[in-house]
């Protein structure tokens, strides 16, 4: 079976969509499985944590949410795959 078709467990579902709620968007997608998304989302995260670090807090904040909702989006794909 090909590490594409692998379906993570309920376990693995649960922590990777809880670490995307609480920690930084795109590690619990990387513990998921989804690791392309990940490494999009923990980029995008750090850069909106730059920009709100660099005075540009409007757009920091904006990017960082929408980032974080795509997070949780993907860990809620993770737990259904997980079914």
């Amino acid at each position: 079976m090909s590490e594409k078709n692998k379906k993570p467990s309920q376990t693995i579902a649960v922590l990777s969509f809880l670490l995307n709620i609480f920690f930084v968007p795109g590690v619990g997608s990387l513990v998921g499985g989804r690791t392309v998304e990940g490494i999009m989302q923990l980029l995008l995260s750090f850069m909106a944590i730059s920009l709100f670090l660099l005075k540009r807090i409007l757009i920091g904040i904006t990017i960082y949410f929408i980032v974080w909702v795509w997070a949780l989006v993907t860990g809620i794909l993770i737990i259904k795959e997980s079914e």
